[in-house]
């Protein structure tokens, strides 16, 4: 009996390696037969929940001229102020249209958040009470509502649809945070070809600054050499984004001396291979005005002031219900 119970092991597992080869080299005849760019196919009724953990973090660094003995030196003086926040998303596809878009209800729950500063002046106080305070506004169970296209473009999201970060205009970081926090990812208009790297110009227009340049670059990257994939079958799929100019209007334009902008996002999406859906997600995007003040006697350079917008963005899907929370402290579901 226990011969036959091997027997009967083996075979087991030999079909079931069997059919996991099959799997893999079937998709990897589909990805390297790709000449058109890959599309969604949504399912009307799927429903699937993810961990999301987003870090905000607000810096600031001046030079500040002192003098040190007959010579004039610049100081730097930093500052900051952190947010860090998780929540579940259960992402239901409501209806599938005509021409393939997906109208999505993405409910949001189980919220919990922990703020941070650099010190305790009465400065960071107040800002961290009045970032509290906005918070607790956003940190309150709902359900957002939009559509995605099949190539993953998302309409009819509204600006409450992300936390508030105090971004002045143009809000550049918080336009692509409302869709960096999406548990989806937007695909290229490029076949699904592993490897091959791609890099296109953007046209970007705001009114506060001039002289812009915009691109996209991005990559569906191949397995390593030398590693083999465990459980389903996925894909990876890379994008980074530049947008750079001057500050010549607005709040951030400086009453003296220049100031520039630049700003960088990254995206790494890992995708399952049969329909493309989101497994996971680390995502990052920094917004940076440089100013240049006006020169000062004694010094060789002009004193430069520098302020700072980061988040940082990890999805992951998740079994659990409720998705276990890694970070902030725990301000429960029904708030």
């Amino acid at each position: 009996m226990k011969i036959l119970n091997t027997h009967s092991h083996r075979r087991n597992s030999f079909a079931t390696f069997t059919a996991a080869y099959c799997l893999l080299t079937f998709a990897a005849a589909v990805i390297q037969g790709q000449s058109t760019p890959a599309l969604y196919n949504y399912r009307a009724k799927s429903v699937t929940s993810f961990r999301i953990d987003l870090r905000a973090r607000i810096e600031s660094e001046i030079q500040k001229p002192s003098p040190i003995g007959s010579k004039m030196y610049l100081q730097p003086i930093n500052n900051w102020l952190e947010q860090d926040l998780s929540w579940q998303a259960t992402r239901a596809i409501i209806f599938v249209t005509a021409d393939g878009s997906a109208d999505i209800d993405e409910k949001l729950s189980n919220f919990s958040e922990k703020l941070s500063s650099s010190d305790d002046t009465d400065d960071n106080k107040k800002l961290l009470a009045d970032l509290e305070s906005a918070l607790s506004k956003w940190n309150t169970p709902r359900t957002l509502r939009y559509r995605e296209s099949r190539s993953g473009q998302i309409s009819g999201l509204t600006a409450e649809s992300a936390p508030p970060i105090g971004e002045s205009s143009p809000r550049v970081l918080t336009a692509w945070l409302l869709r960096a926090l999406r548990p989806t990812a937007a695909l290229p208009a490029h076949p699904l070809a592993l490897g091959e790297h791609w890099q296109e110009p953007r046209t970007v227009q705001f009114t506060e600054w001039t002289g812009v340049t915009g691109s996209e670059s991005g990559e569906w990257l191949a397995i390593p050499p030398g590693i083999r994939q465990r459980g389903e079958p996925t894909v990876k799929l890379q994008t980074t984004q530049e947008i750079m100019g001057s500050v010549t209007g607005g709040a951030e334009k400086p009453a003296e001396g220049s100031a520039t902008a630049h700003f960088h996002a990254e995206s790494l999406s890992t995708l399952a291979l049969d329909d493309l859906r989101l497994m996971s997600a680390a995502r990052s995007a920094t917004r940076d005005i440089l100013w240049t003040l006006a020169p000062v006697e004694g010094l060789e350079k002009p004193p430069q002031y520098r302020g700072r917008l980061f988040v940082e963005i990890s999805i992951q899907v998740c079994d659990e219900t409720p998705c276990s929370m890694v970070s902030g402290n725990s301000g429960g579901g029904n708030r």
